[in-house]
Formats: C-alpha cells, sequence, structure tokens
C-alpha cells in the first residue's frame, strides 16, 4: 500500500497537482518508482554486503502474495475510503518514526 518512500510524496502530489484518484496515483508512482529506484537501490545495497540474501529470498513470497492481497482488497475500497486508509498508514508509520526518534 505505501510502496517505495517516494511514493509517500508522490501519491498525495497526484492527487492534489493531478486531480489522480488515489487508485491511480498508487498505480503510476508504483510502475515509476518500483523498477528503476528498486533495482538502483539493490545494486547499491548489495554492493555495500548489505543484502541478507537467506532472509531476503525467504520474504519473497510472502511479498508477492501480499501485493496481489493488497491489490485486491485496495480495489474493493471506494476511492474516498482508499485515501482514508492511505492518510491512516502515513500517520502511524510517521507516529512510530517520532517515537524511535525520540527514543536513544
Amino acid at each position: 500500500m505505501f510502496g517505495v518512500g517516494g511514493g509517500v510524496l508522490l501519491v498525495p502530489l497526484l492527487c492534489l497537482l493531478f486531480d489522480f484518484s488515489q487508485h491511480r496515483a498508487q498505480g503510476t508512482t508504483l510502475v515509476a518508482l518500483v523498477p528503476p529506484t528498486g533495482l538502483l537501490a539493490f545494486l547499491n545495497y548489495s554492493k555495500a554486503g548489505m543484502v541478507s540474501w537467506k532472509i531476503g529470498l525467504l520474504l519473497i513470497p510472502g511479498i508477492f502474495l501480499g501485493g496481489i492481497a493488497g491489490s485486491k482488497f485496495a480495489e474493493r475500497l471506494k476511492p474516498r475510503r482508499m485515501r482514508q486508509v492511505f492518510a491512516v498508514g502515513l500517520f502511524i508509520l510517521g507516529l512510530w518514526q517520532v517515537i524511535f526518534a525520540l527514543e536513544k
């Protein structure tokens, strides 16, 4: 649902500036960010030795199935509800970041 980090900014901007529906903004963000950014980030992390291949490979089935299930769930939501779910998710992630940033 939240996509790559840039989606946190791009999704609302596409909705505001281009009047995209929440669904269209999230789909557009995925195609714009995941292939190029994901590949480049992966290559850099791998080169730096910061990839746990065993855990990464074990995560693939869950992420694959979660992506399918999440997109099917999103298709059933009305645009207004989709935006509400997205906003709540962003709020929770932001709160989590604040709490852990203040911890130490």
